[in-house]
C-alpha cells in the first residue's frame, strides 16, 4: 500500500477480487472514518467474512449495540488500575522466559516474545499457567497465522469449505483452540480458577443477561488471545530491532534503565517517558496493524471523493506512518522526536497504532505496560547482538510480520 500510495496519492482506489477496494491515506479523512463520522462505518462484510471463523462476534468483529455491551463488559478488566495490577505478572512470566536462555543462543526473538506474551495474558486475564500445561497453543496459534498470512498479501479468500491443504490445516489448528478455551470456560465454571479473572466475570455477567452465552464468551476470549498477544509480541520484536541497530538510541536506553533502582523497579518502569518515546516510535515504523479496515453502511465522501456503501476502506497505518509532512526523516528511528509538545501537535489521524476514537484499542495500556516492563527487564539483564540483514522485510497477515525471523543473540550482562 505505501507504494500505492507514493505513486498515486492519498486517496487510491482498486477493484480487488470484484470489490472495491480504496486506500486512504489522509490524516483528516482517517479522522473522519475512525471519529467524527464513525457511526456510518462498520468492519465490514469482507473483513468478517474473512475472520469470523476464528474471533466469531468478539469485540473485534462486532459492531452496533452488540459491540456497545460487549466493550462494556470488559471495560473494568483494563481499567488502569486493574491494568496496574498486572505489572507483577507480566514481570513474573519475564523472569521465567528469561530464565530459559542460555548466554550465546542465537534466538527466534518473535517466536520467544510470542510465547511470553501468551504467558503474560493468560495468567493475568484467565489464571491460567499455559507453561505447567499440555496444550500446544504456540503451534495452533502459529497455523492460524499462517492461514491468514496468504489473504493479507493477495487480499483473494479461499472459503473455508473448500477442502484446500492450508483450509484443512487452519481448521484442525482452529479446533484445537477452541477445545483449549472450552477447558478454560469450563474450569472457571466449575470454580477452580479466579474469580476475579476475566472469564469468571464473563460467565458471572452473563448469567444477567440474555446476550452472553458461552459462544459468546470463547468468541471474546480468542479475541483477547489473538488480539492481546500476537501484536505485543510483535511490538516487542521490532523494538529490539531498532534498538539493536541503532547503537546510539539503545546507549540512551539502557543507562535509562540502569537507573532504576531494583526496589522501585516496577514504578520506575511505569513513570519512564524516554521508553514510552522509544515504544511511540517503534509503533509509528512498525505498526503491529499494517492497516485498518472499515466499509461505509452509506454513500461518503471523503476528500471529495465519493465512497460507495460497501466499498472496503483500508487505512495504511504503515504508509501514513511515514508521511513526510508530519514526521522529518520519517524512516529513521528518533524516539527523541516524541516530545509532548510534539505529540500533542500530532493529529489521530497521522498517528494511530491502537486505532482511534471509539474503537480505540481496550488492551492499550496493558499493551503498553507490558511493553517498559520486558523491554526493561531485557536491557538491565542481556546484551544482545541483532543477527538480522536490514532492512528488515515485513509481511501483512492479522497484522504486520517480519518476513524472515528476527534472530538475536543474548548474553547476560556481568553484574
Amino acid at each position: 500500500m505505501t507504494e500505492l500510495v507514493e505513486s498515486y496519492g492519498e486517496f487510491v482506489q482498486l477493484n480487488v477480487a470484484g470489490k472495491r477496494l480504496v486506500v486512504v491515506a489522509d490524516p483528516n479523512a482517517v479522522e473522519t472514518v475512525l471519529i467524527d463520522e464513525n457511526e456510518c462505518f462498520e468492519k465490514g462484510g469482507f473483513q468478517k467474512k474473512v475472520t469470523a471463523s476464528l474471533l466469531g462476534e468478539g469485540l473485534v468483529l462486532a459492531d452496533g449495540k452488540q459491540w456497545r455491551e460487549h466493550r462494556h463488559a470488559l471495560e473494568p478488566a483494563f481499567h488502569p488500575q486493574q491494568v496496574a495490577r498486572f505489572a507483577e505478572v507480566i514481570q513474573k512470566q519475564t523472569a521465567r522466559q528469561f530464565a530459559g536462555w542460555s548466554d550465546g543462543t542465537v534466538l527466534d526473538f518473535d517466536s520467544e516474545m510470542q510465547e511470553l506474551t501468551l504467558a503474560v495474558i493468560a495468567d493475568g486475564l484467565f489464571d491460567v499457567d499455559t507453561r505447567s500445561e499440555t496444550w500446544d497453543l504456540e503451534t495452533s496459534f502459529a497455523q492460524v497465522l499462517d492461514h491468514f498470512e496468504r489473504v493479507g498479501q493477495t487480499y483473494i479468500y479461499v472459503p473455508e469449505w473448500i477442502p484446500t491443504p492450508r483450509n484443512r490445516r487452519y481448521k484442525r489448528a482452529l479446533s484445537e483452540l477452541e477445545t483449549v478455551v472450552d477447558e478454560i470456560i469450563e474450569s472457571h465454571a466449575r470454580g477452580e480458577r479466579s474469580e476475579e479473572s476475566v472469564v469468571s466475570k464473563l460467565l458471572s455477567h452473563a448469567e444477567s443477561s440474555a446476550d452472553w452465552d458461552r459462544n459468546a464468551i470463547r468468541d471474546e476470549i480468542i479475541t483477547l488471545l489473538v488480539a492481546g498477544h500476537e501484536t505485543t509480541a510483535l511490538a516487542l520484536t521490532f523494538t529490539t530491532y531498532l534498538l539493536g541497530t541503532t547503537p546510539s538510541v539503545l546507549q540512551r536506553t539502557r543507562d535509562t534503565v540502569d537507573s532504576f533502582e531494583e526496589s522501585r523497579f516496577l514504578e520506575q518502569v511505569r513513570e519512564c517517558e524516554w521508553l514510552e518515546q522509544v515504544i511511540d516510535e517503534s509503533l509509528r515504523l512498525y505498526p503491529p496493524a499494517y492497516s485498518i479496515f472499515r466499509e461505509p453502511t452509506t454513500d461518503v465522501t471523503l476528500g471529495g471523493y465519493r465512497v460507495p456503501a460497501g466499498s472496503i476502506i483500508a487505512l495504511p497505518q504503515w504508509a501514513i506512518h511515514r508521511d513526510s509532512d508530519v514526521f522529518d526523516a520519517p524512516t529513521e528511528f528518533r524516539p527523541s522526536r516524541w516530545t509532548n509538545e510534539f505529540a500533542s501537535s500530532v493529529s489521530p489521524g497521522a498517528y494511530f497504532p491502537f486505532a482511534a476514537g471509539p474503537r480505540r484499542c481496550i488492551g492499550e495500556r496493558f499493551a503498553k505496560l507490558e511493553l517498559k516492563i520486558v523491554l526493561g527487564m531485557f536491557l538491565r539483564e542481556f546484551d544482545f547482538e541483532v543477527n538480522t540483514e536490514t532492512p528488515l522485510d515485513v509481511t501483512p497477515s492479522l497484522s504486520t510480520r517480519p518476513t524472515e525471523p528476527v534472530r538475536v543473540r543474548v548474553q547476560r550482562r556481568p553484574e
